[in-house]
């Protein structure tokens, strides 16, 4: 099927990045700091986190060549690729050394695959002690609700054609339980729904 699907599904969320990048802004606490938004639902959280903090730098990527292209494309748009480091990374196995990153973001992620547990524990092992671990989804929780009424149904079809999978609190309870994340962990649900944590 190619990536046609995940890029429309992209550029469908694109009015809400800048949402989403406030709402995860406003969990890490800070404008600086070292970024890594992982998966082929990326970039667009990490464009709009450089617009408002010039202080942060990135590291975006995914393991499909076309995610890759597509993300070179959106960052090069941009015209950040001098703040933006684009590699091929495995979500289940990150490339980076422990401790590297101040913030970690897979927008998306948590709907999709399995293992969820794996793939939050790596997010974990690569950011510094104190660090913002974002994973989840959604239209951001300052999302205007007449912005949100207008993408909806699209984003539902969009969405159903991509087999998202519907999780429940208490399913995401567990996931963050087996992946052994801070108890302090927090579940975000307006507007979506995310796992913010902080590295131990």
């Amino acid at each position: 099927m190619g990536f046609e699907l995940e890029q429309e599904v992209n550029d469908h969320f694109a009015p809400f990045y800048p949402y989403v990048a406030d709402e995860v802004l406003a969990e890490y606490g800070s404008a600086s700091g070292r970024v890594l938004e992982v998966g082929p639902y990326g970039p667009g959280v990490s464009i709009a986190l450089a617009r408002k903090c010039p202080e942060m730098s990135f590291v975006c990527g995914d393991e499909s060549a076309e995610a890759l292209a597509y993300i070179r494309k959106c960052v090069r748009g941009e015209k950040l690729t001098r703040r933006v480091e684009i590699l091929n990374i495995d979500k289940d196995s990150l490339l980076f050394d422990a401790d590297t990153f101040d913030l970690v973001i897979f927008r998306g992620g948590l709907f999709f695959w399995e293992g969820q547990e794996r793939i939050l524990s790596e997010m974990n092992r690569v950011l510094k002690p104190g660090g913002l671990g974002a994973h989840g989804g959604g239209f951001g929780a300052g999302a205007p609700d007449e912005l949100i009424e207008l993408h909806l149904k699209k984003a539902r079809a969009l969405n159903s054609r991509l087999k998202k999978k519907r999780l429940s609190e208490e399913e995401v309870k567990g996931i963050v339980k087996k992946a052994k994340l801070d108890p302090g962990a927090r579940i975000a649900k307006r507007h979506g729904l995310w796992i913010y944590w902080r590295k131990k």
